[in-house]
Parts: C-alpha cells; structure tokens; sequence
C-alpha cells in the first residue's frame, strides 16, 4: 500500500518519546515513587490515562485520601522527583534511532527544524545534553519549551510560537508526536501532524485523534514527505 505524501515547508518536533528516548524514564520515576511511599503501582492504562491532559495528574493515581493527606503526598512526590530526575535523565536518555539522520535529511530537502516540548526550560539542559552531544541540537533552528508560550499543549500556542520563529505559516508546517495532546495541539494549530510509536501513546490512541499519519518511528519521516 502507497504511503500519503504529505509537502511541508517546516517540521516541529515534540521532545520525550519523539525525538529522544526518554519515556522509560517517566516510567521508572512513578514507580521510584510509589515504591517509596509505599503505595500500590497502578496499570500502564491507568497511568496513561492520568497523562491524558500533558500534565502527568497524580491525584488520579493516589489513594484517595483528605485533602491534607494528598497534599502531603503531592509535596513527597516533589520531592522524590526532584531528586531522581536530573540523574536518571543525565544517564539513560539518549536519542531515538536514526533521529540525527533524519533532521539531516530534512535539512536537504530545504525544510526548516525545530523543537516544540511542554517542558519548562530550567529543566531543558539535563534533556537537551544528548541533542548537544550528538550535534542534534546545532541543527534545530528553534526550541519552544512551555515558558515560551502562554498555554501548554494541548492548546496551540507553543506550536503558533515555533510557526512564527521559523517564518512558517502553520499550513505549511508539521508537528510530529508521541501523545494524543500533540495531534491535538498540531490539528488546533491548522498542522499537519504525524504520530510517533516511540513514546506515550499507543496506534490505536494516537489514530482516534485523526493524524495525517501515524508512523513507527521518526526515522520513517522520509517516507511520508515529498
């Protein structure tokens, strides 16, 4: 079966699970944290659907408890976090395969590049050191990160703000993502968008939002760009 061809002038890319291999990490923080409070680790499904909005709700994954009781959880949870994350990100992120080759080609085919990401950007540089390391970063010609935009995904502001940087009308941009709020951001933004496995959601969560594709892996951009 013939793939679509789909001509853009400009591709954004989402950051964790798109662009670089991270997501494992997420994973292995919730499970630091209820292992650490003790608590019963609920399904990937559930976890999955607590990230539905772009912001991970641990309310929905906690005991319900008294409003005092929660907050004191929210505010270990912080803390654990803040002390695990920079490392476990520092040692085991590294980019997705073929994702320098890829931001290469487009580059050859004239296609401006960027980051689009929801992270806060006092937390960029411990993400950003493979893209560094490997010259990825050199290549981008913008990165959007959540202080950079009055609202996060899955409103279109960040990507509007990356379409304005790069002098793309959004109509002739793509956002390419792992998480349903990316198409959602991307079809908000009059994008064309791309779904990626490498990440959050599943096929079947990623095609329910209606993407111009949905595709294994970023590498496989080429085959779906004129």
């Amino acid at each position: 079966m013939t793939k679509m061809k789909i001509k853009v002038d400009a591709v954004m890319f989402d950051l964790d699970g798109t662009i670089l291999d991270s997501i494992h990490i997420y994973y292995q923080i919730i499970e630091t944290v209820f292992k650490r409070l003790d608590l019963t680790l609920p399904s990937r499904d559930k976890l999955r659907d607590a990230a539905k909005t772009g912001d991970f709700d641990w309310g929905q994954v906690f005991p319900k408890k008294i409003p005092k009781e929660s907050d004191r959880l929210i505010e270990k949870t912080q803390d654990i976090i803040a002390e695990i994350y920079p490392n476990l990100f520092k040692t085991q992120a590294k980019l997705i395969p073929d994702a320098k080759k890829i931001v290469k080609t487009l580059l050859q085919k004239g296609i401006k590049v960027g980051i689009v990401t929801s992270t806060p950007r006092q937390s960029m540089a411990v993400k950003l050191h493979p893209l560094v390391e490997s010259g990825v970063h050199d290549l981008m010609e913008i990165i959007i990160t959540a202080d950079d935009a009055p609202r996060k995904k899955p409103a279109a502001d960040p990507l509007l703000e990356g379409s304005k940087r790069l002098g793309i009308p959004p109509e002739y941009c793509m956002y390419v993502g792992d998480a349903r709020t990316d198409i959602q951001a991307g079809k908000t933004a009059g994008m064309k968008t791309v779904g990626v496995l490498t990440g959050f959601d599943d096929r079947q969560t990623l095609s329910r939002e209606t993407p111009d594709a949905v595709i294994d892996s970023i590498a496989d951009l080429e085959d779906i760009l004129v």
